[in-house]
């Protein structure tokens, strides 16, 4: 009897059905949720080079700090030492010329030129003339032309009465209109003393505006 109901009905039907829109939606979730992640770790990579970045940032400001003041600790040092060398009188006897420096001072072609003259010793005094000359090139020139403390419009007295060690000095000068500075030179000279040498020094413009000698 049961194989004949075998043969009625026929052999049992295994197929599954399978859903189409099941398997597209399956693959979209997968989709998504594999864009999603590959954005947050593209957010966490931005973020994390963001932080490389400040961090860098700090290492090379507290670098340059770090060289800065110890650029600074040993210029102090170095002007200690000159001041002891200058009080103390050691090394030759002579006019001196140090820190010679220029400074912008809003002014179209007016600058401020900075320098110490000194002579070692406390017990030595003279009197001392300086001058300043400018060279560089006046509009729609080639040839250089020098320009001596008249043409820099250089005023008050260039004289210094019995300097001893050393003397600050400030002054001001005025560039003709198109002039184009390429250096300055300082001259010093001790009157009614033979015995101590004239004494002169110069640099570059751009090096004196930056400080650099």
């Amino acid at each position: 009897m049961a194989g004949v109901v075998w043969f009625a009905l026929g052999p049992p039907d295994d197929t599954v059905e399978v859903d189409p829109q099941q398997g597209i939606d399956a693959l979209r979730d997968n989709l998504e949720a594999e864009i999603a992640a590959r954005q947050a770790a593209e957010e966490a990579l931005r973020r994390a080079e963001q932080q490389l970045e400040i961090k860098t940032a700090e290492v090379a400001a507290f670098s340059g700090d770090i060289e800065r003041q110890e650029a600074e600790l040993l210029e102090l040092r170095d002007d200690l030492a000159f001041y002891r060398r200058l009080a103390e009188g050691s090394g030759e006897d002579g006019l001196g010329i140090r820190s010679l420096q220029l400074q912008r001072t809003g002014q179209s072609g007016v600058f401020d030129v900075l320098f110490q003259l000194y002579r070692p010793g406390l017990n030595r005094s003279v009197d001392v003339e300086w001058t300043l000359e400018v060279e560089g090139y006046r509009e729609g020139e080639e040839e250089t032309t020098t320009l001596d403390a008249e043409a820099l419009e250089l005023d008050g007295d260039r004289t210094v009465q019995g300097l001893r060690l050393l003397h600050n000095h400030r002054v001001r000068i005025q560039l003709p209109e198109g002039f184009e500075p390429r250096r300055l030179t300082l001259s010093a000279s001790a009157e009614d003393d033979d015995d101590l040498e004239p004494v002169s020094e110069g640099a570059g413009w751009d090096r004196l505006l930056e400080g650099v000698q």
